[in-house]
């Protein structure tokens, strides 16, 4: 019987040891996190010609007939709605479409009296996702999900980052007189889609007093990186989790005209709603203080 060799057995216990990236949570409880993603991705080497092509290809014209189409049917001016470069562009170039210049355009956009929901969302499923322009907005709490702020929007929308721990989520909530477009960034998440509790027959039934009944699931979504999903009241109420027990979660979220500093928040079992008020774990990639944190508990209303 052959023996195996000492480098032969180095061979075969071998390893490709992968390198992750650390974040310090809160002042009270600083740790090192790992997290599930690279910092950059890849550069991809694509020629400007490609880049053009693209750009001129049959899905975004498409998408930006359908959306002057939309504008035409309610009169607004379509001139304003522009194509965005492609993602596949040349990740080293100005090609790519970065987190600053969507950014930029929301602000364009909401600069104008009426917005198209559909631009908008088109907006958001054109960046991609990237950590390098993200990560350092990605404050984790090993409590609770965050609420992060990246950009205010002059009072016309709030762009923020949520960040979600192993198995966190939120309680169902509306979206009081507002849009809500979110994509996630990093891992998967879990939307839940609830239709409104159902009020009492008798009208002069106080809403504190009226028949407890469960609240009724309309939909389920398993969002994954750069998927987008939009809602408002009239679609309904969502609670949104993290399911896994391993691995974290990044969101991106824009709630627009007006962004909001309260909402609702509604008991699964009995209809129930309570008012929360909202707050940011940080802002502009700065961590609130903590005197500050203390006064506001961040609302469910991602």
């Amino acid at each position: 019987m052959e023996r195996v060799s000492q480098q032969q057995q180095q061979q075969c216990v071998k390893r490709r040891e992968v390198p992750t990236t650390t974040m310090d949570d809160d002042d009270d409880n600083e740790r090192q996190q790992p997290m599930p993603w690279p910092k950059k991705r890849p550069c991809s080497r694509v020629t400007q010609e490609q880049v053009q092509r693209d750009v001129d290809g049959d899905d975004c014209s498409s998408t930006v007939q359908a959306i002057r189409g939309y504008c035409r049917k309610r009169n607004m001016p379509s001139d304003v709605y522009r194509p965005v470069v492609q993602q596949d562009a040349d990740r080293c170039s100005g090609g790519k479409f970065r987190l600053t210049d969507l950014i930029g355009e929301l602000h364009r956009v909401f600069a104008e009296d009426r917005v198209n929901v559909e631009y908008v969302q088109y907006l958001m499923e054109s960046y991609r996702s990237d950590p390098a322009e993200w990560l350092k907005y990605a404050k984790f709490n090993k409590f609770r999900y965050t609420r992060n702020l990246v950009d205010a929007g002059n009072g016309k929308f709030n762009l923020m980052v949520l960040c979600w721990g192993e198995g966190d989520g939120s309680s169902i909530h509306n979206h009081p007189e507002s849009d809500c477009i979110m994509k996630m960034l990093a891992g998967q998440l879990t939307e839940v889609r609830f239709a409104w509790p159902e009020k009492s027959a008798v009208d002069d039934v106080d809403e504190d007093d009226q028949q407890l009944q469960p609240m009724c699931e309309i939909g389920r979504t398993l969002l994954e990186t750069d998927g987008v999903c939009h809602i408002n009241d009239a679609m309904g109420l969502h609670r949104v989790e993290n399911a896994s027990h391993t691995d974290k979660a990044v969101s991106l979220h824009l709630l627009y005209c007006p962004p909001f500093e309260e909402c609702s928040t509604f008991n699964q079992q009995t209809g129930h709603k309570t008012m929360a008020k909202s707050a940011f774990w940080s802002i502009y990639g700065e961590k609130v203080s903590k005197k500050r944190a203390e006064e506001h508990v961040p609302a469910d209303d991602n």
